[in-house]
């Protein structure tokens, strides 16, 4: 007879680690003994059998051969284990074979952001540093993004950051809304930076905000349609509208009362529109939660994002909202660790930026911010 067997999470596979010094590979082998993670054939174990093992400055790479009958998804649950025997940071991976990733150094608790990060002229911004180095997100290859973690653990510093560096980046064709849905407390300040069209606090102001964008994407549509473009990325014109949502629970349906509703309605179908259409006009949707549940983030803005970070989750509901995957609700509890994800998970800690540095920059550049305004050139204005 043969049985799949896995002791429950709770359990500390670590524990009975002994304390002598010995290999990560003993330590590895340890656990999977510990936890169970193998097939009981009659009275005796088959456990995952190490195949090879990479080394580089970096991380050693530890590829294992699976017993059949073990799923891929039963190391995610002893991920923590691992974690916590080997005082390492790890990735795990299935691709035909096991692979362990187990880095020789931590991830920072905290890094500061410096402008020589910038990348002027481009559409990329510092996303985080990981373990090979730091990560740039590129919003005119991924024009969107969902972003999620319980509060205070840094979406509004990501938020802060990624509109700094686009403005510095490109201060003549960059142009912001914001519906800053915590009261207009974090953004309201901003609205003297031209660069910035309008910033909402409400669901009532934010249904104005979201009107005056479809409409202008309508007209856009038009006008490219009349010149056979397919593809702002493709065309003369440079500007790009970023529309960055910070607390998008305030606009479902299911938390306002009486009239609110039918407004809120209309901003989650307006968001929903920019997310599936607004990507090829030059539109850019970053969609912020502290709640990721399938209320709070409609359907149609999550279908059409493929770039999404998570901080820590409060549960694993939580992160199969934001990554379609398990894995944010296990994160440190570290402000700035996160999960990005474009293809496959990566775990960074995003660079923390304060008001203090990011004003003292702007003020110092604010001739240079209104001029390039005055200067936009007229293909921006299609």
């Amino acid at each position: 007879m043969i049985e799949w067997l896995a002791i429950p999470a709770i359990a500390v596979g670590a524990a009975l680690i002994p304390k002598k010094q010995v290999s990560d590979v003993k330590k590895i082998q340890i656990i999977f003994e510990n936890r169970k993670v193998g097939i009981k054939k009659d009275d005796s174990y088959l456990y995952p059998k190490l195949y090879k093992k990479h080394d580089n400055e970096q991380y050693s790479t530890y590829l294992y051969t699976l017993p059949l009958g073990i799923p891929s998804e039963a190391f995610e649950t002893i991920k923590s284990a691992i974690v916590d025997g080997l005082n390492k940071d790890i990735e795990i991976k299935y691709d035909g074979l096991l692979k362990i990733k187990v880095y020789k150094q931590k991830l920072p608790e905290k890094w500061s952001y410096t402008d020589d990060l910038l990348n002027e002229g481009k559409w990329e911004i510092p996303i985080g540093r990981n373990y090979e180095g730091i990560l740039y997100h590129d919003f005119d290859k991924y024009p969107h993004m969902l972003v999620g973690g319980v509060t205070r653990f840094g979406k509004t510093v990501l938020i802060k950051e990624i509109f700094y560096s686009l403005l510095m980046n490109q201060m003549e064709n960059v142009e912001f809304y914001i519906l800053d849905l915590k009261g207009g407390m974090e953004f309201g300040h901003y609205v003297g930076i031209p660069q910035v069209k309008k910033v909402s606090s409400d669901i009532f102001e934010s249904t104005e905000l979201l009107s005056t964008i479809i409409e202008d994407l309508k007209g856009r549509q038009k006008f490219m349609r009349s010149k056979q473009y397919t593809n702002i990325v493709d065309t003369p014109i440079q500007k790009r509208t970023f529309i960055i949502v910070d607390e998008g629970a305030e606009l479902s349906p299911n938390i306002v009362e009486g009239d609110a509703r039918k407004y809120a309605k209309f901003c989650q179908a307006a968001l929903s529109e920019i997310a599936r259409i607004g990507g090829a006009l030059g539109y850019r949707l970053i969609f912020c939660t502290q709640y990721p549940t399938k209320e709070a983030v409609p359907m149609q803005v999550k279908m059409n994002i493929v770039a999404r970070l998570s901080f820590i989750a409060a549960a694993q509901i939580a992160s199969r909202v934001i990554l379609d995957d398990i894995g944010a609700e296990d994160l440190p509890s570290i402000p700035g660790r996160a999960i990005y994800k474009i293809e496959k998970n990566r775990t960074i800690q995003v660079p923390y930026i304060d008001d203090k540095y990011m004003f003292s920059k702007l003020e110092g550049k604010q001739d240079d911010i209104i001029k390039a305004v005055k200067d936009r050139k007229s293909t921006n204005n299609n």
